[in-house]
């Protein structure tokens, strides 16, 4: 291109001296200028046409998310898992009944899975008196809940325990893939600063103070949905963090922010409901109403219709996101 534009620059100097040095008449020297012109004008649309005709496929890929590496799947599980065992003991300190009518029918919420073995073994273990006796002190011992015996009490937090070395472990894999593909640095730090709070917290057996961060582990996460093309939208996260939220919150007698952490789902889901309306009406219609329950149990400040509809709540929540990852999927996509 260069030397084309060169060989150009000569034909116009030579043509130029030529005008200057015979006299035209007025009407050719006029014409002669204006093809000039022209090519002056013309040569270098050209030249672009050719270099954005190249840079074509680029663009054109730049508005398409990548996919998520096998680490933010990881993430995801490990979070969810260490929120289910979590759930599961402040249920047993909380809301007792509720818990043992979950395990008597062999049915439990999204959120308390796994809990029929690991508390049927500890009921084999311990006679009459000792399951008095850890009743009562469950009640006084609120952040407390596994210091009754040394070992016995490290061992019941190892499944968290285990969940937050592969945390790390995934997310030092994952952050410079996310910082490459556009996860904000404000939003790479308040990861990091959650799964520390949530680390110190468990390491520590502060029963409350882990689920919550476990909860904003989980609301760190969605940030992931904007940069990486996951099954779940953005909006799915944000409502299922604000239902977490809300419970763990009303768990804890804080009435006010629970409110808050409910309220703040109205937006997101209004964006969510009609996409999930249009693949299935009467599930759009269920997490709808298990959300306006939700919302009335809170305002009713009675924590065992909070955890019965909350538990709801996450059931439906499940099922959308296995109609989600459908809808998203090769094969459900068709």
């Amino acid at each position: 291109m260069k030397h084309v534009r060169i060989f150009v620059l000569r034909i116009l100097t030579i043509a130029v001296s030529k005008i200057e040095v015979i006299e035209l008449p007025g009407r050719k020297a006029t014409f002669t200028l204006l093809v000039i012109l022209l090519i002056i004008i013309l040569i270098p649309v050209g030249c672009g046409k050719k270099q954005s005709a190249s840079q074509k496929p680029q663009s054109s890929d730049t508005g398409q998310k990548p996919k998520a590496p096998a680490a933010a799947e990881d993430i995801l599980k490990d979070v969810t898992a260490i929120i289910a065992e979590l759930d599961r003991k402040t249920k047993l300190q909380k809301v007792p009944g509720l818990e043992q009518a979950s395990q008597d029918g062999g049915q439990s919420g999204q959120m308390s899975q796994g809990a029929g073995s690991s508390k049927g073994g500890q009921g084999s273990q311990s006679g009459g008196s000792q399951s008095g006796k850890s009743s009562s002190s469950s009640k006084s011992g609120g952040q407390q809940p596994s210091q009754g015996g040394g070992q016995k009490g490290m061992a019941s937090w190892q499944k968290e325990m285990q969940s937050l070395k592969n945390l790390h472990s995934n997310w030092n894999m994952l952050e410079p893939q996310a910082a490459e593909a556009g996860l904000s640095p404000s939003s790479r730090d308040g990861f990091e600063r959650t799964l520390d709070n949530l680390t110190l917290a468990v390491s520590s057996r502060r029963l409350e103070e882990s689920l919550t961060a476990a909860i904003e582990l989980y609301g760190q996460y969605g940030e992931l949905a904007r940069i990486y093309a996951i099954p779940q939208p953005v909006e799915f996260y944000q409502v299922q963090y604000g239902v977490m939220a809300a419970m763990a919150e009303a768990s804890r007698e804080k009435w006010d922010t629970a409110r808050e952490k409910i309220d703040a789902t109205e937006d997101p889901w209004s964006m969510l409901l009609p996409r999930v309306g249009k693949q299935d009406k009467m599930l759009a219609q269920r997490v709808d109403f298990s959300l306006r329950d939700l919302k009335s149990a809170i305002s009713s400040q009675e924590m065992n219709l909070v955890a019965i509809k909350g538990e709801i709540a996450m059931n439906n929540f499940k099922a959308l996101e296995k109609k989600l990852s459908q809808s998203r999927s090769p094969s459900g996509s068709q």
